[in-house]
């Protein structure tokens, strides 16, 4: 038979700090893109490679955006997790009560 140990409260700390992470990150890769972006612009102008690594680089960021963006699904059950084993644990207590 399976134990359980769960801290609510941690549970709720590490979905703030994926969440902090995520906008973290996020905001790093938007940084990052434009700064390639006035790369290609004005450092590395070339008739096709710096189109073509302009055009790579957009869609390497875009996949890590994409990436990251799952850290608030992750964020959103350990928040959903926490408050559904906090009411389960509070209704077996109540019910024992009477």
């Amino acid at each position: 038979m399976a134990n359980l140990s769960v801290s609510y409260q941690d549970m709720t700390d590490a979905a703030t700090r994926l969440t902090g992470g995520q906008d973290s990150m996020v905001g790093e890769l938007t940084a990052m893109r434009a700064y390639v972006d006035g790369l290609v612009a004005s450092g590395f102008v070339t008739d096709q490679a710096s189109v073509a690594f302009g055009d790579s680089y957009r869609r390497y960021t875009q996949s890590l955006t994409d990436a990251v963006s799952a850290l608030g699904g992750m964020a959103q059950y350990l928040r959903t997790s926490a408050s559904a084993l906090a009411d389960v644990d509070s209704q077996l207590a109540a019910g024992l009560r009477g």
